[in-house]
C-alpha cells in the first residue's frame, strides 16, 4: 500500500507557501526548531541516567524505580492528546513557548524533592508540561515542508532531540559526581528552556488558523480515518515502544548493577543511542522521501529487536555496538512513524492526531517500566534484560514475515 497525504489538499488553504529544505529560510527554520527540541529536553532527559543516583537517595526497590520512571512518561501520554487540542485551537506559539517555561520550573522544583512522593508529583508535573512539544511542533513543520522533502526535514529537527539525550546525560552524570548529588543538574539545566520558551514567545510566527468548530463524532471519525489507513504499521511501532521503553528506564540501573559500570560510564553508555540518533533520524527521514514511510518503519522494528538481544549478549567492553545500532533503528523509526501519522491528518487537526499518537506511545510503554521492575525484582534485572531481548527479537521476526507478504 503506498503512502497517502490526504491533509496536503487542507493543509493549502492554511499555509499556500512551502519551504525548500536548503533555502535561507528553510534552513533557519529548521535551526530554529531543532534547537527549541534542544532546550526542551535538556531537563527533561535527565531521570533515566540519573536514576540509581535518585534510588540511593531515596532507597528505591526497582518496583519503585520503575514507578518513578512511569509517573513521567504516564503523564506525558496523558497530556499529550489535549494539549495537541488546545494547541489546534489557540495555536502552537503559546503552547510551545508556556511548555518549555515550563519544564525549566519543574525541573527546579524536582530537584527540591524531600521525599519519594514529592519526587513522583514533579515528575508526574513535568509530564504534563513536556506533552506542550512534539505535536505542535511536528504539526507545523509538517505544514512548512512539501512532502518530497519533508521526511528529511523532521529527520533533521529530531536531531535536536537526539543531540539534547546524547548530551545532557553525558554532562549531568559528570556534573552530579563533582557537586556530590543528582540535584545540581536539574538545577543547572532548568535556564535552558525557560531561555528558550522566552525567545520562541518573542520570535515565532504569531499566524494562527484554528480549526473549524465541528461535532466531537466528527473529530472522532477523522481519527478513526487515520487509524484505518495506517493503523497497521503504527500499532507494530507502538508494541515496540513496550519494550524498548523498559529497556531504556532501566538501562543505567543494569550497567552498574549488573555490569558493574560506575555512574559516569553508565550515563556515557545510556547517552549513547541518542547519539545514534543523530545519524538515524536523518538518514532515516531521507530514506523515506525515497522508498516509502513504510518500508522505513519496518526495516528500523526489523533491526530493532535483534539488536536489543545481542545486546544482552555482548561483552561488557563491547555492548556500545549493539547500543549504537540499538540508537539507529529506534531513530529511524520514530522519526518516521511521526512523518507518517503528521501526513496522513487533516491538516488543521494535526496536533490533535499527533498528540493522540503519543499518548498511547507514551502511556503503553509506560506502563511497561514499573512491570521490568517487578520482573527484574523477583529473577534478577540481568534476566529481566535477556528475556526483553529475547521478546523484541521474535516480534521483529514477526514483523519482518509481514512485511515479505506485503500485510504493513
Amino acid at each position: 500500500m503506498e503512502d497517502t497525504t490526504p491533509g496536503e489538499a487542507a493543509g493549502a488553504k492554511i499555509a499556500p507557501e512551502t519551504l525548500a529544505i536548503r533555502s535561507g529560510k528553510g534552513r533557519a527554520t529548521i535551526l530554529g526548531f531543532a534547537t527549541a527540541h534542544f532546550s526542551h529536553h535538556v531537563a527533561n532527559s535527565l531521570l533515566n541516567p540519573l536514576l540509581p543516583l535518585i534510588r540511593d537517595t531515596f532507597a528505591l526497590s526497582y518496583t519503585q524505580s520503575g514507578f518513578a520512571t512511569s509517573a513521567y512518561s504516564l503523564s506525558v501520554g496523558l497530556a499529550n492528546a489535549p494539549l495537541g487540542v488546545l494547541a489546534d485551537r489557540v495555536g502552537p506559539r503559546a503552547v510551545l513557548a508556556a511548555g518549555l517555561v515550563g519544564i525549566g520550573i519543574t525541573s527546579i522544583a524536582l530537584a527540591l524533592s524531600g521525599a519519594y512522593w514529592q519526587l513522583l508529583v514533579f515528575l508526574i508535573a513535568m509530564g504534563i508540561v513536556s506533552g506542550t512539544y512534539h505535536a505542535p511542533a511536528v504539526s507545523l513543520l509538517t505544514r512548512a515542508f512539501p512532502e518530497r522533502v519533508r521526511g528529511g526535514a523532521l529527520g533533521l529537527h529530531t536531531t535536536g532531540g537526539h543531540l539534547s539525550f546524547f548530551a545532557a546525560p553525558l554532562v549531568a552524570g559528570w556534573f552530579a559526581l563533582t557537586m556530590g548529588t543528582w540535584r545540581a543538574p536539574y538545577l543547572a539545566f532548568a535556564i535552558a528552556p525557560i531561555v528558550s520558551g522566552v525567545a520562541l514567545w518573542l520570535l515565532a510566527p504569531k499566524g494562527h488558523v484554528a480549526p473549524q468548530r465541528r461535532s466531537r463524532l466528527a473529530a472522532l471519525r477523522e481519527l478513526v480515518a487515520v487509524a484505518r489507513r495506517v493503523g497497521s504499521v503504527v500499532g507494530l511501532s507502538i508494541v515496540f515502544q513496550v519494550g524498548f521503553a523498559a529497556f531504556l528506564a532501566f538501562l543505567s540501573i543494569y550497567l552498574v548493577d549488573s555490569r558493574g559500570l560506575d555512574i559516569a560510564a553508565a550515563a556515557a553508555l545510556f547517552a549513547l543511542p541518542q547519539a545514534a540518533g543523530l545519524v538515524g533520524a536523518p538518514f532515516g527521514g531521507w530514506l523515506s522521501d525515497r522508498i516509502g514511510r513504510r518500508a522505513v518503519i519496518a526495516i528500523g522494528l526489523a533491526v530493532l529487536g535483534p539488536a536489543i538481544w545481542l545486546f544482552t549478549l555482548t561483552p561488557t567492553p563491547l555492548v556500545w555496538i549493539p547500543l549504537f545500532v540499538v540508537g539507529v533503528a529506534t531513530s529511524m523509526r520514530l522519526t518516521v512513524t511521526e512523518v507518517l501519522v503528521s501526513e496522513n491528518a487533516p491538516a488543521e487537526r494535526r496536533s490533535t492526531v499527533l498528540g493522540t499518537y503519543y499518548l498511547l506511545s507514551a502511556e503503553i510503554g509506560g506502563l511497561a517500566a514499573p512491570v521490568l521492575g517487578a520482573i527484574a525484582t523477583e529473577i534478577g534485572i540481568a534476566a529481566a534484560f535477556s528475556w526483553t531481548g529475547v521478546g523484541l527479537a521474535a516480534l521483529s521476526v514477526v514483523v519482518v514475515l509481514l512485511a515479505l507478504t506485503r500485510r504493513l
